[in-house]
């Protein structure tokens, strides 16, 4: 055999080792900024408020403006509303004054009809409303915000009668479905929906959760979770949260995006699904440091399943303005979440969300292990590459302090 042969069998064999990596190997990503033919890319980002009683109203016009290169790398941006858009006065009765009094609870709305088709404007393509604020002007205010919605042509999911609350939105392109849903399990009285009533998709009967991811799962080949869900303010997740998680992948669910906390929380990989807590906030006014940080995610979907999941660091202004995090900033956000990895099976490398194995015993949310990860999350600041990667075995659901 000729030995210019042999050079083309070697040079073929490396181009096969490349185009199928083996396990715990990364998928060949597309370039960066250029859309595969055969991906379907969804990005998720976290809450989004255009308007706050303690910031006022965002110049919607603009206020997504840093992130429109970003939506623009992908087939769909997928956000969650965080508050109706209404200019009723119909205020929920079902919220206690004394918490909203204290600033421990909020009722919130925004004013301007054009908010829907800013966000459209902007790159959003699909808006989830199965949040705690959206009924915070009871069903005028959900009337309204549907309305504003459907005028725009910004489709929705998560909300209405019970029936269309739990139907998915189906995007399909490049010869894939991907339906996406919706869901709170932050829910105040008389707020979720019914047969009869209109309201949010809840997830506190599981059984309604898992039936409704399975039935998206008859209508698509991909099927992504957005869920309020978890306490606020902890990096640490609630065993609630990690059993709904369960719930929803075995019900069908290939990836699981969560919301509520207001700041990040780790990712785990549970039967090979992606479960990302919490994003946190995405367009949302805070002056709290940790509620400024979240993540882009990006889900590259191919013919064989979730190929990747890119995360795209962004820094969020006070008045709530996301923009994507620069060099330094951008690694700071990415060290801080894996930080909030550590005790799961997932690991934050380059942008991206790889396997891994648990690098610290797991903890749930309590007072104590607030101080110890907020310790943690300090080392990993101060020295990102001095930690062991040693495996733990994580503690069991249900251990560690939940509440």
């Amino acid at each position: 055999m000729p030995f210019w042969f042999h050079l083309v069998l070697m040079a073929q064999a490396a181009a096969l080792a490349v185009a199928s990596p083996g396990a715990g190997q990364a998928p060949a990503a597309a370039p960066p900024g250029q859309a595969s033919e055969e991906r379907v890319v969804i990005a998720v980002g976290g809450d989004v408020l255009p308007e706050s009683s303690w910031e006022g109203a965002q110049d919607v016009l603009h206020f997504l403006d840093g992130m429109r290169a970003q939506f623009a790398q992908a087939d769909l941006v997928f956000v969650n509303l965080e508050e109706p858009i209404t200019t009723s006065r119909q205020v929920t009765p079902f919220k206690s004054q004394s918490e909203v009094a204290a600033k421990r609870d909020y009722i919130l709305r925004a004013q301007d009809r054009e908010i829907p088709a800013a966000l459209k404007t902007a790159g959003v393509g699909l808006v989830g409303l199965a949040n705690n604020h959206m009924m915070d002007y009871t069903l005028a205010g959900l009337r309204d915000t549907l309305q504003a919605l459907q005028q725009a042509e910004l489709p929705e999911v998560g909300a209405g009668l019970k029936p269309q609350a739990e139907q998915p939105f189906i995007l399909q392109k490049h010869g894939l479905r991907v339906a996406l849903l919706a869901f709170s399990d932050v829910v105040p009285r008389n707020a979720g929906a019914t047969e009869t009533s209109l309201g949010i998709a809840s997830a506190k009967d599981e059984q309604d959760l898992a039936d409704a991811i399975r039935r998206a799962r008859c209508q698509a080949d991909f099927v992504v979770l957005m869920i309020h869900w978890g306490g606020q303010g902890s990096h640490l997740i609630l065993p609630r949260q990690r059993q709904l998680a369960r719930t929803a992948v075995a019900a069908g669910s290939d990836v699981v995006v969560g919301m509520h906390p207001h700041v990040l929380q780790g990712i785990e990989y549970i039967e090979g699904a992606p479960v990302l807590y919490s994003l946190g906030n995405f367009a949302f006014a805070s002056k709290r440091t940790a509620s400024q940080e979240t993540v882009l995610v990006k889900l590259n979907f191919g013919p064989k399943g979730l190929e990747e999941v890119g995360l795209v660091p962004v820094a969020i202004s006070p008045d709530g303005v996301p923009t994507p995090g620069g060099e330094e900033q951008g690694k700071e956000i990415l060290g801080h979440l894996d930080g909030f990895c550590r005790m799961f099976n997932a690991q934050v490398q380059g942008g991206r969300l790889m396997a891994s194995t648990p690098r610290e015993r797991l903890v749930y949310a309590s007072t104590g292990a607030k101080s110890r990860h907020s310790a943690a999350r300090q080392r990993t600041t101060r020295r990102p590459s001095s930690h062991k990667t040693g495996a733990k075995k994580p503690a069991p659901a249900g251990t560690g302090g939940g509440r």
